[in-house]
């Protein structure tokens, strides 16, 4: 029986990074921003949805430490190199991106900061900073995985897989603790990057580290024999999330994101899916990596204003993803033209 498959794993990705434009659209008060037509209480539906959508970086960091376990288990010998070349091509991808929007769309539009001084563009350039674009932040995170990944893996075959889940799970708790609640115990500029970037890596070790052990361990394919003998699957599965969205809306604090969002995937999974809606997911994937790293210059940087203008959630949500979808041509264009340069 089959593990997650990788086209599986994109459509996951996908998931993933949709529910993060719909989290960074509407998880804030909509007053003098958006119109929501629907309320449940005093907060619009929006606001529950989104606030579920916090799930996104768990499923991304969980896809991703699923995918590169099963690099190193297939060839462990060469995982390091092609961690190098990995890291290359997410870098040229990268720095079209910021030629694009931080330097040339910045430059135009006059947005004070954009490019800035070349201290700020080369921390940019190098993944060291974010100060361009806050979502960036997962970009600093996923270097630091693949090139430190060999080593959490290798600690799997050594170390009791339920103590080692239950650590994880603690520097989890403490990590949370600085990020939320002493992001700023440092006053130093330096030593606060630093504490920034180390608490946002383990508050994501975690995640990163149960698609490993769902690969190691086959949880996928344990929950499909769970499935298998249900009748009405589909309509279960649906109930299930939506539950999931109830509890975290009783639930706000996103500390139990990493548990909505392994709840999520590992039922999506069981889903027989739409031939129509497969398609779309297919479709958005070559452009997904884009589309998280160019979407908040639409909605906050440089077209706020454009982008909010379209008053209603479904809308603003549909002309935000054509936005980078569109961009993620151009970009993608560039990208394949270097890589052919390069070769």
């Amino acid at each position: 029986m089959e593990e997650i498959s990788i086209n599986k794993s994109n459509q996951l990705k996908v998931i993933a990074i949709l529910m993060m434009l719909c989290l960074h659209l509407f998880n804030k008060d909509y007053n003098n921003l958006f119109e929501p037509l629907i309320f449940i209480g005093s907060k619009p539906l929006s606001y529950y949805i989104s606030l579920f959508c916090d799930a996104c970086v768990p499923i991304f960091a969980f896809v991703s430490g699923y995918g590169l376990y099963f690099k190193y288990q297939q060839n462990s010998d060469n995982y390091v190199t092609d961690n190098f070349l990995r890291l290359k091509k997410l870098y040229i991808n990268y720095w079209i991106i910021i030629a694009i929007f931080p330097v040339i769309i910045g430059s135009i539009i006059g947005k004070e900061g954009f490019p800035g001084s070349f201290v700020k563009l080369s921390l940019n350039l190098s993944g060291l900073s974010n100060t361009y674009n806050g979502a960036w932040w997962f970009f600093t995170v996923y270097v630091i995985f693949v090139l430190s990944s060999g080593f959490w893996f290798r600690l799997m075959e050594y170390i009791n897989v339920y103590l080692y889940v239950i650590l994880l799970f603690c520097i989890y708790i403490i990590f949370f603790y600085f990020r939320v609640y002493k992001a700023d115990y440092f006053d130093q500029e330096i030593l606060d990057a630093v504490q920034d970037t180390v608490t946002k890596f383990f508050c994501t070790l975690f995640q990163f580290m149960l698609g490993a052990f769902a690969l190691k361990f086959k949880w996928n394919t344990k929950i499909t024999k769970i499935f298998s003998g249900i009748n009405f699957k589909n309509q279960l599965i649906i109930i299930l999330i939506f539950g999931l969205v109830v509890l975290h809306g009783l639930i706000p604090n996103f500390i139990i994101a990493p548990f909505t969002g392994l709840c999520f995937l590992m039922l999506f999974n069981q889903l027989d899916l739409n031939k129509y809606f497969v398609r779309f997911l297919d479709f958005l994937n070559p452009h997904c990596t884009n589309m998280w790293l160019i979407h908040m210059f639409f909605y906050l940087v440089f077209f706020q204003n454009f982008i909010y203008s379209f008053q209603y959630p479904i809308i603003i949500f549909f002309v935000l993803v054509l936005l980078c979808l569109l961009s993620s041509y151009i970009i993608n264009f560039i990208y394949n033209k270097i890589l052919i340069v390069i070769k």
